[in-house]
């Protein structure tokens, strides 16, 4: 579990449960579910992706990998979402969003959904932030002067200039894999990700496939999965943490956009396997 040092004074004296997150982030959007699964009380520090607020030097400080979401409890920092929602239940639950009899179905299905993280970065910013304005010049050399990570750096380059067809291509094959081994999962009849109870394990996955059905995604391909998000989309953390913090005026002008592009034969089910 990624507990680091307090990179900044000020961080090893704050009391309570502190996040730094993002509206839009599904990182963040897990971590808000847990808190919200858990009855806890916390405090917001909302970062600006868009002003490349991550990219600052006092936010690096505190996440030296640039990236969101954050979590400082009693001056205890802790990195990386999926690490936050198991220190947040390990913490504060009573076992019951863990269960150790399905502690590695559980353990898999978090790290499956870490690594997910490529193929749904790139589709979210191809088909609804590519409907969206481009960041100005200046904070875009804020935001590449300010990250550490090549990878990402390269990442932006590469949205900032466009993504080629074969990328996309590659990228909904991933997700369309993804879903796949969900899919998979969910297929001997049981309600949730790890049984018959509900986990981390649904948690580290219900904003991945919020995302997917945001961009249009055909669900219902995965009929599994499909039945699945129902059921999860119908709790209310998944209202209150997850919608409630989307920011509207994004959708607003992403989706026609998004809309008219399938219109046209260019959404996601033009690209990889949703194609043939």
């Amino acid at each position: 579990m990624p507990i680091i040092p307090a990179g900044r004074e000020d961080l090893k004296d704050l009391k309570g449960i502190h996040l730094w997150h993002a509206g839009m982030s599904n990182c963040s959007q897990r971590c808000r579910i847990t808190l919200a699964e858990l009855g806890l009380e916390w405090e917001s520090h909302v970062v600006n992706l868009q002003k490349a607020e991550h990219a600052t030097e006092e936010y690096q400080k505190l996440n030296p990998n640039g990236v969101i979401p954050s979590l400082v409890h009693d001056g205890t920092v802790v990195i990386n979402s999926v690490d936050i929602i198991a220190y947040l239940d390990e913490t504060f639950g009573d076992g019951s969003m863990r269960p150790a009899e399905f502690e590695d179905e559980i353990a898999a299905a978090l790290a499956h959904a870490d690594k997910s993280q490529l193929g749904l970065k790139y589709c979210t910013f191809e088909f609804i932030f590519g409907g969206g304005p481009q960041a100005d010049e200046e904070t875009f050399q804020k935001l590449i002067n300010g990250l550490h990570s090549e990878w990402l750096i390269d990442f932006h380059r590469e949205y900032r200039t466009g993504f080629s067809r074969e990328r996309i291509h590659e990228m909904v094959g991933l997700v369309h894999d993804d879903l796949t081994r969900r899919e998979a999962v969910l297929a001997d009849g049981r309600k949730w990700m790890a049984g018959d109870q509900f986990t981390l394990a649904d948690i580290a996955w219900m904003p991945n496939v919020h995302r997917y059905d945001v961009m249009r995604w055909p669900l219902e391909r995965y009929p599994h999965v499909y039945k699945w998000f129902e059921i999860a989309s119908a709790r209310d953390s998944y209202k209150t943490a997850l919608e409630g913090w989307e920011p509207k005026p994004l959708f607003d002008v992403a989706l026609p956009k998004l809309d008219e592009r399938r219109a046209n034969g260019d959404g996601i089910d033009a690209y990889g396997p949703l194609a043939a």
